[in-house]
């Protein structure tokens, strides 16, 4: 399993975004092979925590080549302050309850 994380700041607040991540950026996601889970965070007002995981690095590579210049670009990137704080690694252990 591959991780990626994303710490993002806004110009408009973190609630703004679940709607539209929702109904169009996670079905989109999620429409990629290898795709296992998504989650945002709400870390402040402003901040989020973008924590994605696929099956392996291609499918996140794949994923981000297909999410990053279309809907991310678009309905997200504009609102950014500052870069996008982006960390990748292979998964080596995980446990759900």
């Amino acid at each position: 399993m591959f991780a990626v994380v994303n710490h993002l700041q806004f110009s408009k607040p973190v609630d703004d975004f679940q709607v539209a991540l929702e109904k169009e950026g996670l079905p989109l996601l999620a429409s990629n092979k290898g795709f296992i889970d998504f989650h945002f965070v709400k870390e402040t007002e402003d901040k989020a925590i973008v924590l994605i995981l696929w099956e392996d690095a291609a499918s996140a590579q794949a994923g981000a080549k297909l999410f990053g210049p279309t809907w991310f670009t678009t309905n997200i990137k504009p609102y950014l302050i500052g870069p996008e704080q982006r960390s990748v690694g292979e998964v080596i252990l995980s446990h759900k309850k």
